[in-house]
């Protein structure tokens, strides 16, 4: 039921519309700022490596084994054939659905009945639904999601760290059998001594036929050791990054961003999107946002060879209407993202770690 019927007196249908207009005034705003609030998503856009799926999963292609049908010949040669070995489609099959929900009890409309107050009060709880899904997708973007199925299985479910046997299984395709989808990864003792050389190490390892990962995310206790290091006249940062409000030095070219969500973990990700250098004069604009599932920065397929973001088309911060449910004096509004991260290649992907503590 609508929370104004034809029914309702001539007042609450121009509040009706109030509610109605001020949401969808606000979409695409909140929208792209959910997006720019998190270094990640926002650098997934940047690159390029954001694609729309409107299927059951994703498939990707992948070249985890190389093909025995490739030799030199000679003059009249003759060659066999013969079928290849290994798969050659990492396949996502599960979608994962966020939503943040506006909820307005009519005693607090009642308390404001001036149109300005209304638009006020919607304002207030959109900023607080924003916030709040804003703080989740940061939080699941690194997790791994074995004890809660239905948030997305972020970069600690396609990325394992540590020296113990490859044990999770991205694309459905095992590491253990096919080494080419074994992601990169070494331990740090202490940053001071060995950090930047473990991360040299990975940064060339995930460096392979003319791409290198793009983004490095970090914990900011290490981020402030890397800081340490660096002379501050030989500070260079991602000045798109920073003119977004994002923290970051280069290595090797690449920007080191530290994210809360790491806090005390000691990881840093290596991430290769496309693999090519970031856009520097990259700004998202809000009316790229206005309709769910046509952001003409989201071309269809990604155009990355690495970590991506799928987004189900139809649940591309898809905003409904205020509803009021049955047996209830509230009026309710929902926003809904769909999406999963992908990768078409574990082998341009990295972490480093610590042997013991987090320690310079």
């Amino acid at each position: 039921m609508a929370a104004s019927t034809i029914g309702s007196p001539p007042g609450e249908l121009a509040l009706g519309r109030v509610y109605s207009t001020t949401l969808i005034a606000q979409r695409d705003t909140v929208a792209m700022e959910i997006v720019q609030a998190n270094p990640l998503l926002w650098h997934f856009y940047r690159q390029g490596a954001v694609q729309y799926e409107g299927g059951t999963e994703c498939r990707l292609p992948v070249v985890i084994t190389e093909s025995s049908n490739v030799s030199a010949i000679g003059t009249y040669a003759t060659f066999a054939t013969s079928p290849e070995d290994g798969p050659d489609t990492a396949r996502y099959h599960t979608w994962y659905k966020n939503r943040a929900s506006m909820v307005l009890d009519n005693t607090e409309l009642s308390q404001n009945r001036g149109a300005y107050q209304v638009v006020n009060l919607l304002n207030a709880k959109l900023a607080i639904a924003k916030i709040s899904l804003v703080n989740e997708l940061g939080r699941q973007l690194y997790q791994n999601n074995a004890a809660a199925p239905l948030e997305l299985n972020g970069l600690a479910g396609f990325i394992q760290g540590g020296v113990a046997p490859f044990a999770l299984t991205p694309g459905g395709i095992s590491p253990l059998t096919y080494p080419n989808w074994q992601n990169q990864r070494q331990q740090i003792t202490a940053f001071g001594t060995d950090g930047l050389d473990q991360w040299e190490q990975v940064y060339m390892d995930c460096s392979t036929k003319g791409t290198h990962p793009d983004i490095m995310i970090t914990d900011p206790q290490v981020y402030r050791f890397f800081k340490r290091l660096v002379a501050p006249n030989q500070e260079e940062r991602d000045v798109a990054l920073w003119n977004q409000g994002f923290q970051n030095l280069l290595f090797n070219g690449t920007p080191v961003i530290p994210d809360e969500a790491l806090n005390n973990t000691g990881i840093t990700y290596f991430l290769t999107t496309t693999g090519k250098r970031a856009v520097k004069d990259f700004n998202l604009k809000p009316e790229y946002f206005t309709v769910p599932g046509k952001n003409p920065l989201v071309q269809g397929k990604a155009t990355g060879i690495g970590m991506q973001l799928a987004i189900l088309t139809n649940d591309d911060f898809r905003m409904t209407e205020f509803m009021t449910p049955p047996n209830s004096d509230v009026i309710l509004a929902h926003t809904y993202f769909t999406a999963q991260l992908t990768t078409s290649s574990m082998a341009r992907q990295g972490i480093t770690d610590f042997v013991g503590p987090v320690v310079f």
